[in-house]
């Protein structure tokens, strides 16, 4: 003789075992709460759950969106701002959920289908290493990526010169990131980024005289920048007895400075 159990027998059994409720048919709301309250991907095994057991296990795991049927734009935003993440397991979500988890974290981006350079751009504004997840960005995007930070530079296979110069000027570390370093490209950044001088490695050749020409160039301009005026007058690697590159740049600023960068060198040299 067959034996039923009670609705009470059946919650302590699932209590012990919450996987146990992909067994049992037409399982009541107190077993389905007392199951998804533990694990709420168990939601999956339960036929037209209510709105009160979907709560619950959506509270337990966001991701148990996916078993969600026709989910209300409302709760889906609720979710992705809980967690950005949850994104993943939104089939076709709206413009303001994707914008709803873009708000969150820019590695949302990973989990938009063909999203558009607009929202590419908002992603790596907001985490620069977002470009990681963005398959063939736009030198535009790969830019605003390497100004948030350098280390952007990881990856872009191939960074255009203008990548190139956007890297430096946000951080002269960005010359090591740069794999195919050659003699002229490391000249022409260095006329960039007065800081990249100290980055410049022996082996590619580059001369005292190179460097020289090009800082003359920079301080005969009559549209001199001056970040990199003072940059050059406070780079190290310059000047000094233990200094890499032995140039007397105070005499080269006096023979071919304009006034304004002379003027730039006298306040800079007043600092000390």
């Amino acid at each position: 003789m067959k034996v039923s159990m009670t609705e009470e027998q059946y919650i302590t059994a699932l209590t012990n075992n919450p996987h146990g409720i992909r067994n049992i048919p037409n399982p009541t709301e107190a077993m389905q709460l007392t199951c998804v309250a533990q694990n709420g991907m168990l939601l999956q095994y339960i036929k037209e759950p209510t709105e009160k057991v979907i709560e619950t296990a959506l509270s337990q795991s966001p991701r148990a969106i996916q078993f969600v049927e026709h989910p209300t734009e409302e709760l889906l935003q609720a979710l992705v701002k809980k967690d950005w993440a949850v994104l993943e397991y939104i089939d076709t979500p709206s413009d303001a959920v994707v914008q709803c988890a873009l708000n969150q974290s820019g590695w949302a981006i990973r989990y938009i289908a063909n999203p558009s350079e607009a929202l590419q751009l908002e992603a790596v504004k907001s985490n620069y290493d977002a470009l990681q997840y963005i398959k063939e960005p736009s030198e535009a995007v790969q830019l605003q990526a390497v100004k948030e930070n350098y280390l952007a530079l990881r990856y872009i296979d191939e960074p255009s010169v203008a990548v190139l110069e956007a890297a430096v000027k946000q951080d002269s570390q960005a010359m090591r990131q740069i794999t195919k370093l050659t003699k002229d490209l490391a000249l022409h950044l260095f006329g960039v980024s007065a800081a990249t001088l100290g980055y410049i490695p022996n082996n590619l050749g580059v001369t005292v005289d190179e460097i020289k020409s090009i800082i003359i160039s920079a301080i005969s301009s009559d549209t001199a920048d001056e970040d990199y005026i003072r940059e050059l007058i406070n780079n190290q690697a310059i000047g000094g007895r233990q200094s890499k590159w032995h140039i007397d740049l105070l005499s080269l600023i006096d023979a071919y400075g304009t006034r304004a960068v002379k003027k730039i060198a006298v306040s800079e040299y007043l600092k000390y």
